[in-house]
């Protein structure tokens, strides 16, 4: 008898226990509700100051914490694309500044220190007929040269089509390769690329995106839109001093008049995306 009473008193207890911290979990998710909205009704206001307007789906995304990361240059895997595109007989010729060409009687591929990549050549199918027709041979001589990607996309826009995937899990915004077929029977290749496995370094650590911080900066610079329509948190390719490439946290803004990248530890716009 005197068992059951103590149970029913632990039960109580916690209970009790438990609707205490429902009860502060509701606060605090309230709480911060309250001052997202806030927080998004004072961007608002201040990017009308800027003469810009956040779109009415507009919501502001979450603040991330994103890793500098490096990439190594694979060369083998540059020449295993040449080869498949050009064929085995091509010759390769290596200029000082790290860029490597590669030649045959189809063409030339040329890649470059920064992960870019252009060329010229024939290939081995006719011309596509219209836009769905060069996105199936795009996406088959993609695959066939070598061109991998997670969580790959393509998208067409008539002859040509852009291969486009996530590293990390992440968005590269500026890591496209596309394909434009020619009424000859050549194909144009153009694009930033990269293979391989990103790492972290000692030197790189974390960096913190704000997306407010990222907004504000982003409007103050009066850029040549009328209305911030979303933002997404990703990366951007480039090299550093000595030539290493490296995915650095970036901010993607869409407006009406096209994408910005801003830099999430600088804070600045790098780019634009036409």
């Amino acid at each position: 008898m005197q068992w059951a009473k103590v149970k029913n008193v632990l039960i109580v207890i916690l209970l009790a226990v438990n609707l205490f911290l429902l009860g502060n979990l509701s606060v605090k998710l309230w709480q911060d509700r309250e001052r997202a909205e806030e927080l998004e009704t004072s961007l608002r206001t201040l990017a009308g100051g800027y003469g810009l307007a956040l779109d009415e789906a507009f919501r502001l995304p979450e603040n991330r914490v994103l890793p500098a990361l490096s990439i190594d240059r694979s060369r083998a895997d540059e020449e295993a694309v040449a080869a498949a595109i050009l064929g085995q007989e091509m010759e390769r010729t290596e200029q000082e500044d790290g860029t490597v060409v590669f030649e045959s009687e189809r063409g030339a591929v040329e890649w470059r220190a920064d992960g870019s990549v252009s060329g010229r050549f024939a290939i081995d199918a006719d011309p596509p007929q219209d836009e769905a027709d060069a996105a199936r041979l795009a996406r088959s001589l993609f695959a066939k040269w070598g061109f991998a990607a997670e969580d790959e996309t393509l998208a067409g826009d008539g002859m040509t089509v852009t291969l486009t995937g996530t590293v990390a899990g992440l968005p590269v915004f500026n890591r496209a390769v596309s394909l434009r077929f020619e009424e000859n029977g050549e194909a144009v290749l153009s694009g930033l690329w990269s293979f391989g496995t990103p790492y972290t370094t000692v030197r790189g650590g974390d960096v913190s995106c704000s997306a407010a911080d990222a907004l504000l900066e982003f409007a103050a610079g009066q850029p040549e839109a009328d209305v911030i329509l979303s933002m997404t948190a990703g990366y951007r390719m480039q090299t550093d001093s000595s030539r290493r490439l490296q995915l650095t946290p970036t901010w993607k803004i869409e407006t009406n008049s096209g994408g910005y990248l801003v830099d999430c530890d600088k804070k600045t716009v790098v780019d634009q995306e036409n």
